[in-house]
């Protein structure tokens, strides 16, 4: 009984051990996005929606010349064209040549689905993705498995450091613990096209 225990315990030590790692590691990954020099160009931006300052930075990039045409992925069925627009400092004319709204995806592979069909759409090769800093490293794995020959270029939209501030913290180790779960499979079903 005494051996079955210590079996348990070393073997949650080994979980707690390998989490208190896993995220580490995470977090260096997450921190180690730079912003890519402004000579870069793409066949598209997409912005991911969610936490504020995504859209703001994709629209700079489509400002600057990046790129000529920009997928906002993930738009809620309910915000219509106008709302959105008003969110950004686009004309018309700017908004209706150049932007694309998604407003399939729910979640971040309906984002890489989203995406893909965009991209078979105008046979893009080289994106640049926008989104929050912590969630870059899952919604470049889901791209990937999603559109395995597309280059694709990270873009941070920075946050607040995690040891900040505890609901920061919260959030990044829920992120953690999605970005674990997609690693692990992916790891384990390499070949897996996921792709809609």
């Amino acid at each position: 009984m005494k051996q079955g225990g210590g079996l348990l315990r070393a073997l949650a030590f080994s979980v707690v051990a390998a989490s208190v790692i896993g995220f580490g590691a995470y977090a260096v990954t997450v921190s180690s996005y730079d912003i890519p020099d402004s000579a870069l160009h793409a066949d598209g931006i997409v912005v991911l929606t969610g936490d504020q300052g995504r859209l703001t930075t994709g629209v700079q990039l489509l400002h600057a010349g990046r790129s000529t045409h920009l997928l906002v992925s993930g738009v809620h069925p309910s915000v219509t064209t106008e709302e959105l627009r008003a969110h950004t400092d686009l004309s018309d004319a700017q908004f209706s040549c150049c932007v694309e709204l998604g407003r399939e995806a729910t979640d971040t592979v309906g984002n890489a689905h989203e995406t893909a069909r965009w991209v078979r759409t105008n046979g893009y090769q080289r994106l640049i993705i926008v989104t929050s800093d912590y969630h870059l490293p899952r919604s470049l794995i889901e791209m990937d498995m999603a559109m395995p020959n597309v280059e694709f270029i990270p873009y941070p939209v920075r946050t607040e450091p995690p040891w900040r501030n505890p609901r920061v913290a919260r959030l990044w180790v829920q992120e953690y613990a999605k970005y674990a779960t997609v690693w692990i499979g992916r790891t384990l079903f390499p070949s897996a096209d996921r792709a809609s």
